[in-house]
């Protein structure tokens, strides 16, 4: 039997005997949530496709091409190119409020013309604009496409950078809301009582698991942006946090710390994965228990039942998207 009929995946799982901690700073694992996000959009040109490009008949690819090229100063004709290694796509994305310079986002992206497949392209760095035609970000890097029967249209993790602050009015009814990003709740909680310690008599809600709001304390009116500086400021024990690394390529999982999977419910390819808060499985004609809601255990007990490498990685992702899986994702 060949090979690629096995579950060609390796699961590195890095194990702690504890928990590992540093001291960061809130503002380096939270961002403010208010006001209304924002829309960005750009054209953009896939590159590294294996023959699913686009046709040579559509000329805004090849003339981008030959843009793209002159300016690294390389003069050539679009009538040169015969290959479809090369498509032609929209770049979008949703941009929250109140990010800072550097913050990293997921783009969109799909194909314009009569490209076949995207899968295994890269995008090349693409400037996004915002409704007023401002440049607000650039994009680039590895796409990942479903492994349906759609292909043209795929998504490029952390494929987005910002340019600048964009800030809204984020001071409403005298509260701030905080969320918070790859830490896990244990860090949250300190966050919490650090805030009540530092400031006399202030109010904090947790609104979900990653998300608190924080009433401005009189003292500050008007001047909630000192507030909520300070709050940034402040220094909290990082505890144990998950990364999940997906290689694509190789059909490799890396999995660091504890991460943990959330209730949820997805179908794909027939197959019907289900987590709940009263026992945990993966349904595929029979149902299999699987002990914890440990995202390890998960993926052991998926790649024990056979499932194909870049199936898991897929679902994986879906879970993701869907919330279930609260850790950071890296891709390479």
């Amino acid at each position: 039997m060949k090979k690629a009929t096995f579950l060609l995946i390796l699961i590195l799982i890095l194990k702690f005997s504890q928990a590992y901690s540093d001291t960061i700073k809130v503002k380096n694992i939270s961002r403010i949530v208010g006001g209304e996000e924002i829309q960005v959009y750009g054209y953009g040109l896939v590159v590294g496709l294996k023959g699913t490009g686009d046709t040579t008949k559509n000329l805004p690819t090849s003339q981008s091409i030959v843009e793209y090229l002159r300016g690294f100063g390389i003069e050539v004709s679009h009538t040169n190119f015969q290959s479809r290694n090369t498509a032609s796509v929209v770049v979008s994305a949703r941009i929250p409020p109140n990010l800072k310079r550097g913050t990293l986002f997921d783009v969109n992206v799909s194909s314009i013309f009569d490209a076949r497949s995207l899968e295994g392209g890269i995008l090349v760095n693409t400037p996004l604009r915002d409704n007023e035609g401002n440049i607000v970000a650039f994009a680039q890097g590895a796409i990942v496409t479903p492994k349906g029967s759609v292909r043209t249209t795929g998504i490029v993790p952390n494929g987005g950078v910002l340019l600048s602050n964009y800030t809204d009015n984020a001071f409403e009814d005298g509260k701030v809301k905080i969320a918070f990003e790859n830490v896990s709740p244990s860090t949250v909680n300190s966050v919490v009582k650090l805030i009540k310690e530092n400031f006399e008599g202030v109010n904090v809600y947790p609104t979900d698991i990653y998300t608190i709001e924080v009433e401005i304390p009189k003292a500050f009116e008007g001047n909630e942006i000192e507030f909520v500086s300070r709050i940034m400021e402040l220094e909290v024990e990082l505890i144990d946090e998950a990364i999940v690394v997906i290689d694509q390529k190789s059909s490799s999982i890396v999995i660091t710390g504890n991460p943990k999977v959330y209730p949820v419910s997805i179908s794909y390819k027939g197959m019907k994965v289900e987590f709940g808060d009263f026992g945990n499985f993966f349904e595929r004609g029979e149902v299999y228990t699987i002990p914890t809601n440990n995202l390890r255990d998960f993926v052991d007990t998926l790649s024990k039942l056979g499932i194909k490498s870049e199936d898991l990685i897929q679902i994986l992702i879906l879970m993701k998207e869907a919330g279930a899986i609260k850790s950071r994702f890296s891709f390479k």
